[in-house]
């Protein structure tokens, strides 16, 4: 089968390997052969060549997990032949022509949006829907969204969606914050968190601290620092954004005296989620589909990885088109 191998930081090599199989195995996997996929921000390090723990090459196929396609051969008794899934490849291997994934970790599309590539962003809308879920109900409490990357746009219209009175969204993009303003944003600020806590301190009038503040961006250690300043005594902080180093440093005396609330949310309960996050895309695809912002065929998925990582003007989320290699 076709798949392309990252030989080194920011190369893909198309090469012929093996197809996989998972007849005479384990029940509850599926061959799936790939219909699209989308980049995510957690994979950009990997392509960067930024995450020290990697040697390279990496294995074909890596790094890719916002999938589509369909099953041509299940030992699951819940997914059958045929059916179109989201499903996350094993070991995130998914820029090739077919990939193995556990049932767990997928959910058949129903017909309505099959033939929908922005279904893929159904799984990370799940892992958004597990994070706000963390929260507990939002309903008029006042919520800042730090970093309004797909991320964080996700969580601006799901939290506006659950009734939030206010949502504020904070990145130093400024067409990113006026999109978020599409996407349920009562109000932004076109700065980083930090330069924003700064004007704040010469103008403490004129902010007043949220209930909630997700941190949405990672990569970094820095701004779940913000946070925790910009959160009201008492508050709550989500730590959402992908962490790539082990320790932070943590202002725990701030975290302390302000009485916080820190939570952390990675993944998702899949079994859970995926059903929860494909039932929400399909009653608001209109809504969400504008996300997917730039499409472009697998074999230029160094180019798609690379328009990701650029953060040009208008874009949000790139596909790459896995139905004609």
């Amino acid at each position: 089968m076709k798949a392309l191998h990252m030989t080194r930081p920011r190369c893909f090599v198309p090469v012929e390997v093996p197809k996989p199989t998972v007849q005479g195995g384990a029940a509850g996997r599926l061959l799936v052969r790939q219909k699209w996929a989308l980049v995510c921000g957690s994979d950009i390090p990997r392509f960067a060549g930024t995450e020290r723990s990697l040697t390279y090459p990496l294995a074909p196929g890596r790094s890719m997990h916002e999938c589509v396609g369909e099953v041509i051969e299940s030992t699951s008794e819940l997914i059958s032949l045929g059916d179109t899934v989201v499903a996350i490849p094993e070991n995130y291997r998914g820029l090739a022509e077919f990939f193995t994934a556990p049932e767990r970790e997928s959910t058949p599309l129903p017909p309505e949006i099959a033939t929908c590539d922005a279904s893929t962003l159904i799984q990370p809308l799940a892992t958004v829907m597990y994070g706000a879920d963390k929260l507990g109900d939002v309903q008029n409490r006042s919520v800042a969204v730090v970093g309004l990357g797909p991320i964080g746009l996700m969580f601006c219209w799901l939290l506006a969606h659950r009734g939030a009175s206010e949502v504020i969204g904070i990145d130093p993009i400024e067409w990113r914050c006026n999109f978020a303003r599409r996407m349920g944003a009562t109000q932004t600020y076109a700065r980083r968190s930090l330069e924003l806590i700064h004007t704040l301190r010469q103008c403490p009038g004129d902010w007043q601290a949220p209930d909630i503040c997700v941190e949405a961006v990672g990569h970094q250690t820095v701004t779940i620092n913000d946070c925790l300043d910009l959160v009201r005594h008492g508050g709550t902080v989500l730590a959402f954004g992908v962490a790539d180093d082990a320790v932070y440093p943590f202002e725990y005396d701030l975290f302390y005296r302000k009485n916080l609330h820190l939570l952390s949310a990675v993944g998702a309960d899949w079994p859970r989620y995926l059903p929860a996050a494909c039932d929400l895309f399909l009653r608001h695809r209109e809504e969400l589909s504008p996300l997917v912002t730039h499409r472009l065929p697998m074999q230029e998925a160094a180019k798609g990885y690379a328009l990701y990582e650029s953060r040009q003007p208008g874009v949000i989320k790139v596909l790459l088109d896995a139905t004609d290699w």
